[in-house]
């Protein structure tokens, strides 16, 4: 059973970041050639080694190539550019495929929805009509039928003078 938990736990590497780095509080500034954008993810940790003694914070946002966000400071301020090193997060691939499948069809759903938008679904006529006042109302009609194509629509409010979108 001690195998299989073994087994289980990811193995954490630290390699070199690119670069050096300053802090001030919990933001990190790099110099001399960082890649924040491509080396460091949330939840990656930055090593330093300050006065003989490393010391670890969690990446909480990464801004650019030069700039991002730790949990918390470190002891004192890196005033001048010092070396660190990069823990990456342990990943669930499975989950985050999942995940980022899921937000697809959260979207395509999403887009879909909204290509409706005013101009209604494929059984309502929606078009403008000027008021008394000279600006425009928007009126909803439904149209009899199983379903009318959007450019059925679209051609049936074009006989509509009002709508000076057409």
């Amino acid at each position: 059973q001690q195998q299989q938990q073994q087994q289980q736990q990811p193995k954490l590497v630290m390699k070199e970041g690119s670069g050096d780095i300053t802090t001030s509080g919990t933001v990190v500034t790099g110099h001399n050639g960082t890649r924040f954008d491509k080396e460091l993810s949330n939840g990656d940790a930055i090593v330093v080694s300050m006065d003989g003694q490393e010391e670890m914070r969690v990446v909480t946002m990464c801004l650019s190539n030069v700039s991002c966000a730790i949990s918390s400071a470190f002891s004192q301020n890196l005033k001048s550019p010092t070396e660190f090193s990069i823990i990456p997060k342990p990943r669930d691939k499975q989950r985050e495929a999942r995940i980022s499948a899921h937000e697809k069809i959260l979207s395509k759903q999403d887009e879909e929805k909204q290509a409706f938008g005013t101009y209604g679904t494929n059984n309502e006529l929606v078009y403008r009509e000027v008021t008394e006042h000279g600006s425009y109302r928007i009126k909803r009609v439904k149209v009899d039928g199983q379903s009318t194509t959007r450019s059925d629509l679209l051609t049936l409010r074009s006989k509509k003078k009002s709508d000076k979108y057409c």
